[in-house]
């Protein structure tokens, strides 16, 4: 009966144990990998982890502004970052990244979107100010923009999202560039994680 008893105590502690755990899943093409803990809520949209853009690109004459970086300075969490070379941008250009897509399958119930953001001093020199508006296109609202100013070296950026305006399909994602003045180098972006 002792022994009985001691196998449940062992099994009920494991399986205790395991329901705390938090596990990463990576979804297949995406390079986004899916933390499911009940603590965090999170998932990482976009951590640049799979050594690619994943997604991100610019458009017309910005068609190379997104490229993939592995210089450890400017990398936050892994191996890599998304490096946006801004040089010359100046006041709009929602040109310099875009995401068509496929997005995060929960997308619609995100609360926020957190990013770090690496902005050497040099590429800032000059400006009046210089800002990130997050910008999500899709069937609730065609042009949906969150605002985030930046400064020289590390900024967390979260915007908070309003769930009416993100329910449905989601079109594109776009890093708009904002400045009183032209950049004068690049930007770099790590860890780009959803909050539910």
């Amino acid at each position: 009966m002792k022994k009985l008893l001691f196998a449940l105590l062992v099994i009920g502690s494991f399986v205790f144990l395991s329901g705390c755990c938090t596990c990463e899943v990576a979804e297949e093409g995406s390079g986004s990998k899916v933390s499911s803990s009940s603590a965090s809520g999170e998932v990482v949209l976009w951590g640049f982890e799979t050594n690619t853009t994943e997604g991100w690109n610019g458009k017309g004459k910005w068609a190379n502004a997104c490229k993939v970086n592995s210089d450890p300075k400017f990398v936050k969490e892994g191996k890599y970052s998304l490096k946006i070379e801004a040089k010359g941008t100046k006041g709009w250009n929602q040109d310099i990244a875009v995401n068509d897509g496929p997005f995060h399958e929960n997308f619609s119930q995100l609360k926020s979107i957190t990013m770090d953001v690496f902005v050497p001093e040099a590429s800032m020199k000059g400006l009046e100010y210089g800002q990130i508006f997050l910008v999500i296109s899709g069937s609730a609202n065609s042009w949906y923009q969150l605002p985030q100013g930046l400064k020289p070296g590390w900024n967390k950026l979260v915007y908070k999202l309003d769930a009416d305006n993100i329910a449905g399909d989601i079109w594109h994602v776009y890093f708009v560039f904002n400045s009183g003045g032209d950049f004068k180098g690049p930007v770099y972006i790590d860890n780009v994680v959803g909050n539910f």
